[in-house]
């Protein structure tokens, strides 16, 4: 009997320690009933289908247009065609890259690169938070944010048929607030890329916006683009 109840003892010990390691990683986890049928989304889902994606950028007061078109397979490879048009110029910056995981493109032309660095900073941004699938379902987070000593999560905040400049389509609103604003980035499944964002910095300046303007995407499941 002695016996039985060190082991009891033991036993008990055991669990209590494994509950107090547990515990901290078990108060920061989020359990968050999503629909069985919720859709996943990550960067550059649906490119195999090649649609062409025409963007008006505006990155700290530079306007320009960038024309993606996502070119066929080769085997396991795939490269994006951009076509620059700056605002109030007739000269287009044509430039080919390989697509990466990260949408990351550093080895471009001197002419091209001002601009690709300002698709990294917006139209390329959500890579940051989706190079693994994450849920469209309303309620969802997608990470978090850190803003200095301010902690925000990015998570899905609206769904519905949505109006677009390239036309109307269901679409999946992802938002965090920043100090008094909030930022926003709209997602359509089944599309490489958002295709719209508006975000602000900690002081309220509006850094950058992105829209897709027009769409060809005859192949693409759920549009008839």
């Amino acid at each position: 009997m002695a016996s039985m109840k060190l082991v009891a003892i033991f036993a008990i010990v055991i669990v209590s320690a494994v509950a107090g390691l547990a515990w901290p990683f078990l108060v920061n986890l989020h359990f968050q009933p999503l629909p069985a049928s919720a859709s996943l989304w990550h960067m550059g889902k649906g490119s195999q289908y090649e649609p062409e994606m025409v963007y008006h950028v505006s990155y700290n007061n530079t306007n320009f247009t960038a024309d993606m078109k996502f070119l066929p397979m080769q085997g396991t490879n795939q490269s994006l065609q951009v076509l620059i048009t700056p605002e109030g110029s007739s000269k287009t910056i044509s430039q080919t890259v390989q697509i990466g995981l990260v949408y990351d493109y550093p080895d471009v032309s001197p002419q091209a690169k001002p601009y690709f660095d300002m698709l990294d900073q917006s139209v390329f941004s959500m890579r940051d938070y989706a190079t693994t699938p994450e849920y469209l379902a309303k309620g969802a987070e997608w990470g978090d944010i850190y803003i200095g000593v301010n902690h925000e999560k990015m998570a899905v905040t609206d769904v519905g048929t949505m109006p677009f400049e390239f036309g109307s389509a269901k679409a999946y609103l992802l938002s965090y607030r920043i100090g008094a604003n909030e930022n926003k980035f709209w997602i359509v499944d089944n599309l490489p890329l958002p295709v719209k964002s508006q975000v602000y910095d900690f002081n309220g300046t509006l850094v950058y916006t992105f829209d897709l303007v027009s769409l060809k995407a005859p192949s693409t499941p759920g549009l008839t683009s």
